[in-house]
């Protein structure tokens, strides 16, 4: 045989043979909802990584490597700390115990993994699965249009989405999100080239030909460094098995990357998915005008998924990315929430009562428990099974981030956020959310240089602008927190925009100016909706905080979620000595900080 020749196998598939692969080959132990990847380092538990140091990751290692058997104290220390030379080992491998038990929330007295043997060692109880996994970081670009019709883009964007999200799902992937890799779309840059912007070792290419009521798929796997092509396969299909056709490429692709299938991944991939496929064709236009990231294409986008469901009741995937819909357009002060959450609640559930095993599904609806029931610990429930599901949902990462970061003040949220960077580092949502996270837990210069960052990327981010100035804002900076308010009014004028305005000009002793925000504000109020949160900003820059409690007070009895950033948000912070905003966040469940 040729090295580095193609040869093909008995199912049509063309493989690279004779080429040594390089794999980064790593064991991972599974045991209760927790996993350890020994080549990484990392704790997860049900796909949310844990914080741990490094000794106790060590000696965990150690124990689930002879689960059931005693590892002796002498054992851990000829492993762990070597030479002899270390004075203090009983006190750091207590320690080191300590710190693993408290991880694991387990006991000494009552031990559900750990069992202590006085005087001689450890010993893991807990039954253990040992996996030797390839990991490999991958990258889905967008498949080529080989009808050269740009009315039928939106086909081969539509299996470069199922792709990515197909193969996400796959726990021994690291897949980057399609958002990042959208923004390369028509570039010029080689695969390689590619491969680094993305920190990919391996990307997907493809074409997608429409003849007829038939489909044809292409799709390559392409080894960046060095660069070769390591396989290849063609798949037809009618369009109304666009979805099944779709699981098996991804199990395809998987498999050639000699990944290991778990049961349920490899169900998940091959079953049959048949849509109805005109509701489908609506879902997909839906997708394709929503990633124009403007207002014309969301407003379209949501006409699109509406037309969706009322031909198909049972598409869950519109189902899940209308709920979002109905959720941004509530946060933000477009519809009213007693309209918009609701609305986002009955949608969420619907999609997970159609396919339990839909990620963003469980993220959304872990969301909107949140915001419209007020309910944490659901939300937090949910979103970490959205996790589990599909560990590479930069979408489930980031929600579980503002989540840890606004409802638990807790800095794994930084963890949660960088894991989205990496998964979609190009991304305009995942760059502003992660400025937002900083910002939340008060590290203001840091939201700074994010909120610059994503500006950089994006420069008319009304996200990046709002996040900007309130960073401002937290630092004092008023001239700069006005700068970025303005920009932001200019790139859309909407009532969130002037309260933001309004504050800054109120702290900067631009009085006249905030009083004037405020009369527009007003006037808006009195042709229409318009979100308390505006007024609560502008009325608490002004120094009136009788008025900024009563609209406080508005904002609880409605069940208006804005409460929970009442710590988190520096435009709130003039109202921080008035016992009633104490008060107010201890109705609500704020965590002190």
């Amino acid at each position: 045989m040729i090295s580095g020749g193609l040869t093909h196998n008995s199912a049509g598939a063309i493989l690279l043979s004779g080429v040594t692969r390089p794999q980064a080959l790593t064991r991972t132990f599974r045991f209760a909802p927790y996993e350890a990847d020994a080549g990484t380092g990392e704790l997860r538990k049900r796909g949310v990584r844990i914080q741990l140091q490094d000794k106790s990751f060590e000696v965990l290692v150690v124990l689930l490597e002879r689960p059931g058997e005693l590892v002796t104290r002498a054992e851990l220390q000829h492993r762990l700390w070597p030479g002899g030379i270390f004075v203090d080992f009983e006190n750091s491998l207590n320690s080191a115990v300590n710190r693993l038990r408290d991880a694991l929330c387990d006991g000494a007295r009552h031990p559900r993994y750990i069992e202590t043997l006085p005087r001689r060692g450890y010993r893991f109880i807990a039954p253990v699965e040992q996996a030797h996994t390839a990991r490999r970081t991958l990258a889905v670009l967008p498949f080529e249009n080989l009808n050269h019709d740009p009315e039928q883009d939106f086909f081969a964007d539509a299996v470069f989405d199922a792709l990515t999200t197909e193969l996400g799902n796959v726990r021994s992937l690291r897949v980057i999100s399609r958002q990042s890799v959208l923004h390369l779309k028509g570039t010029r840059k080689t695969v390689p080239e590619i491969a680094r912007d993305l920190k990919a070792d391996v990307v997907v290419e493809g074409s997608v030909l429409v003849a007829g009521g038939s489909l044809q798929i292409t799709a390559r796997l392409v080894q960046a460094a060095p660069e070769q092509h390591l396989w290849a396969k063609a798949y037809a299909c009618e369009m109304g098995d666009i979805l099944t056709i779709q699981g098996r490429v991804a199990r395809d692709i998987a498999l050639a990357v000699q990944v290991t299938l778990s049961a349920g991944e490899e169900v998940r991939l091959s079953r049959p998915r048949p849509v109805r496929l005109q509701a489908h064709l609506d879902y997909l236009k839906a997708r394709h005008l929503m990633d124009q990231n403007s207002r014309d294409g969301f407003q379209k986008g949501f006409q699109c998924l509406q037309t969706a469901l009322a031909k198909d009741p049972s598409h869950a995937l519109a189902h899940s990315h209308l709920a979002e819909c109905y959720s941004l357009l509530g946060f933000w002060g477009h519809m009213p929430i007693s309209e918009a959450y609701p609305k986002a609640k009955e949608l969420a559930s619907r999609a997970v009562a159609l396919d339990d095993g839909l990620s963003c599904a469980h993220s959304m609806l872990g969301w909107v428990s949140w915001m419209r029931d007020w309910d944490m610990t659901k939300c937090e429930a949910e979103v970490c099974r959205a996790i589990q599901l599909n560990p590479s949902d930069e979408h489930a990462r980031v929600t579980y981030a503002v989540f840890l970061a606004v409802a638990r003040a807790d800095t794994q949220a930084v963890e949660e956020i960088e894991i989205a960077l990496d998964l979609d580092p190009l991304s305009l949502h995942v760059n502003s959310s992660a400025a937002w996270v900083h910002l939340f837990l008060k590290d203001y210069q840091r939201a700074v240089q994010q909120a610059r960052a994503t500006l950089d990327l994006y420069p008319d981010s009304l996200q990046g602008c709002y996040v900007l100035g309130c960073a401002e804002v937290g630092l004092s900076r008023f001239p700069e927190a006005i700068q970025a308010f303005e920009k932001a009014a200019a790139i859309s004028a909407d009532s969130l925009s002037l309260g933001y305005l309004g504050h800054a000009y109120a702290r900067a002793g631009q009085t006249e100016a905030a009083l004037s925000v405020g009369d527009e504000l007003l006037a808006r109020l009195k042709r229409g909706y318009v979100a308390i949160k505006p007024f609560v900003y502008l009325y608490a820059g002004l120094g009136e905080r009788d008025r900024a409690f009563e609209w406080i007070e508005k904002a609880f009895e409605q069940r208006d979620p804005m409460l929970f950033w009442l710590r988190s948000v520096p435009c709130y912070e003039p109202l921080r000595a008035d016992p009633r905003f104490e008060d107010m966040a201890r109705r609500i469940g704020l965590p002190r900080r």
